[in-house]
C-alpha cells in the first residue's frame, strides 16, 4: 500500500542518504545478540539477520562512524526483540502481566537498577554505551524517553486487552511512546554530534518539528504494515484507527493518512525555519545554530532512510516467516543518494 500511496509524496524529494557501515553493523550486532543470549529460539536469530538493524542504521544514522552505528544497530535489535515478543504473543495483550515483565528495564532506564536477565543488561550496556561522554541533561532525556516507550507497551497492551480501538485525537502521541521513536532521534544528536541544550530543544519550533518528523516515521511505518496488522486483528495502526472511527475502508483511510504525512512534512519545514529565528533570536553562537539546523536536517533524513529500509524489509510484509532467507547485501562502505 506504501509504494501506491506515497509515489507521490514529497518525502521522495528527499535524498536517501545510505551510511558505509551496514554489514559491518549487522554482523556484529548478531555476534553481540548470540553472546548476550538474546534471542530465546534459534527463528529470533534468524529474523533478525533478515531484517538487518545494521542497514536500517545505516539508511536512519547516514553520518554515524563503525561504532556509533553498532551502537545504534544494538538498540534496533533489541527492540525488535521485545516489540515481536509483544506484538506477537500473549505477553502483548494482558497489560499486568506485561507491566511485570517490564519491571526490569524500566528499573535499569528509571532507578540505574542491576539487571539480571540477559534483556536487561543488554539494555543497561545500551545506555551506558550511548551515555558515553554525552551531556547529563541528555542522558536523563533519553532515559526518560525509553521509559516513556515501555510504558507505552503497556497501554497499547490495555487497549489489545479490553477490544479497544484507540480514539483518533489521543492515537498519535501514544503511537510515538510505543513506536519508541523518541529514544531512537535523541541518538541521532550522539552519531551528529550535534547535541542541543534545553533553550533549544524544548523549544515550540524545535519540539513541533520533532513531533513532526516523529509522526512522519510512525505513519509511514503504519502505512507499510497496514495490512500485516490487519490480518492479525491489531488495531493500533494510524490507518485502521481512521477507518474504523470514520467508517470507512482501508484504502480510503491510507489516503487520509497520507494527507496528513504530507501535512507533517509542511510543518517540519516551517518550524525548521523558525528554529533558525528563535536561534538568531536568542543570540546562539553560529557554531550552535548550525548545529540545531543540522539536528533538523538529520530527523527528516531518518525519516527518509526508514522509508528506504521499509520498502525493501521482510518485517512489514503479510505472511512472512522468520526462516525466510536473509537479504541480499547492498555493499559495505557505499554511499549512495537516491531520488
Amino acid at each position: 500500500m506504501t509504494i501506491d500511496v506515497l509515489k507521490g509524496s514529497a518525502i521522495r524529494d528527499v535524498p536517501a542518504r545510505h551510511g558505509d557501515h551496514a554489514e559491518t553493523a549487522d554482523a556484529q550486532t548478531l555476534r553481540w545478540v548470540e553472546a548476550a543470549g538474546l534471542c530465546e529460539t534459534p527463528a529470533e536469530l534468524r529474523n533478525l539477520a533478515r531484517i538487518r538493524p545494521g542497514l536500517l542504521a545505516a539508511w536512519c544514522h547516514p553520518r554515524a562512524d563503525r561504532s556509533d552505528s553498532a551502537l545504534v544497530a544494538m538498540w534496533m535489535a533489541w527492540l525488535f526483540l521485545l516489540d515481536d515478543r509483544i506484538d506477537e504473543g500473549d505477553l502483548g495483550r494482558d497489560a499486568d502481566r506485561l507491566e511485570a515483565h517490564l519491571h526490569e528495564p524500566l528499573g535499569v532506564v528509571s532507578y540505574g537498577s542491576a539487571p539480571a536477565s540477559p534483556m536487561g543488561r543488554a539494555l543497561a550496556e545500551i545506555v551506558e554505551r550511548a551515555s558515553d561522554a554525552m551531556p547529563d541533561a541528555w542522558v536523563l532525556r533519553f532515559r526518560r524517553h525509553v521509559a516513556d516507550y515501555l510504558s507505552g507497551c503497556v497501554w497499547q497492551a490495555a487497549h489489545r486487552q479490553a477490544g479497544h480501538v484507540p480514539h483518533p485525537e489521543g492515537f498519535p502521541a501514544w503511537r510515538r511512546a510505543f513506536g519508541a521513536i523518541m529514544p531512537s532521534f535523541d541518538l541521532v544528536e550522539r552519531t551528529d554530534g550535534c547535541f542541543l541544550p534545553p533553550s533549544l530543544y524544548y523549544s515550540r519550533p524545535f519540539q513541533e518539528l520533532l513531533v513532526a518528523a516523529a509522526d512522519l516515521v510512525c505513519w509511514t511505518n503504519d502505512l507499510m504494515t497496514v495490512d500485516k496488522e490487519a490480518a492479525q486483528g491489531d488495531p493500533h495502526n494510524l490507518v485502521l484507527v481512521t477507518a474504523h472511527h470514520g467508517g470507512m475502508d482501508r484504502h480510503a483511510a491510507a489516503l487520509l493518512v497520507t494527507d496528513a504525512f504530507e501535512d507533517r512534512l509542511r510543518a517540519h519545514a516551517r518550524a525548521r525555519r523558525e528554529l533558525t529565528g528563535l536561534a538568531r533570536a536568542l543570540a546562539t553562537p553560529p557554531a550552535l545554530r548550525r548545529q540545531a539546523d543540522h539536528c533538523a536536517e538529520a530527523l527528516l533524513d531518518w525519516a527518509r532512510g526508514h522509508l528506504e529500509w521499509g520498502l525493501g524489509t521482510p518485517r512489514y510484509r503479510t505472511g512472512t516467516t522468520t526462516t525466510a532467507p536473509a537479504p541480499a547485501p547492498t555493499g559495505e562502505d557505499r554511499h549512495a543518494d537516491t531520488p
